[in-house]
């Protein structure tokens, strides 16, 4: 059932393991990079020839620009940029607002481009952090105690960014 799809970050490690599973299923894949005169010479030279089945857009979680022509002909979608730094950032919210607003960019523009599927990439990070107890099984009701003094920012933004998402999906993704 090859397609068309735009995988979001695609100068990251999933991003690019999952852009060549996709190609070597027949599958044509639009990325997202930050900067595309940087980054698209190293794509197409870790892809290969591709046929034109790659094509790199250039749009950030934080701005509009670039996503509509990124989601142009595609009937899935799997977000898998968000931010993550070497270090922690002085301001946590360095994490949170562009992994959340990015995310939100990503449903809006992908329902807007009539995306049939929308996968997000999330993280152990978002359920499993800011517990004292040692011993516990995780279910899909359970979230990330943001709160919690040992939660750092990129945990903050998984939780956040998710939790965000699932309420635009409750509100706004369905078919409305």
């Amino acid at each position: 059932m090859a397609g068309t799809v735009l995988v979001t970050g695609g100068t990251g490690y999933i991003g690019g393991e999952l852009i060549r599973q996709l190609l070597g299923r027949g599958w044509t894949v639009h990325t997202t990079v930050r900067d595309k005169a940087r980054s698209e010479a190293g794509l197409q030279a870790r892809f290969g020839d591709t046929g034109g089945r790659l094509k790199v857009f250039q749009a950030e979680l934080m701005s509009d620009a670039g996503w509509a022509e990124a989601n142009e002909g595609c009937t899935h979608v799997a977000h898998v940029a968000s931010p993550i730094a070497a270090s922690t950032p002085r301001d946590e919210n360095d994490m949170i607002v562009p992994a959340r607003e990015g995310t939100l960019r990503a449903l809006r523009f992908a329902k807007a481009a009539g995306v049939k599927r929308f996968v997000q990439t999330s993280s152990m990070a978002a359920v499993a952090y800011g517990r004292s107890e040692k011993d516990y099984t995780v279910s899909e009701s359970d979230w990330t105690d943001i709160t919690h003094p040992d939660v750092y920012p990129y945990v903050k933004s998984k939780t956040i960014s998710e939790r965000a998402a699932r309420e635009w999906v409750a509100t706004e993704g369905r078919n409305s």
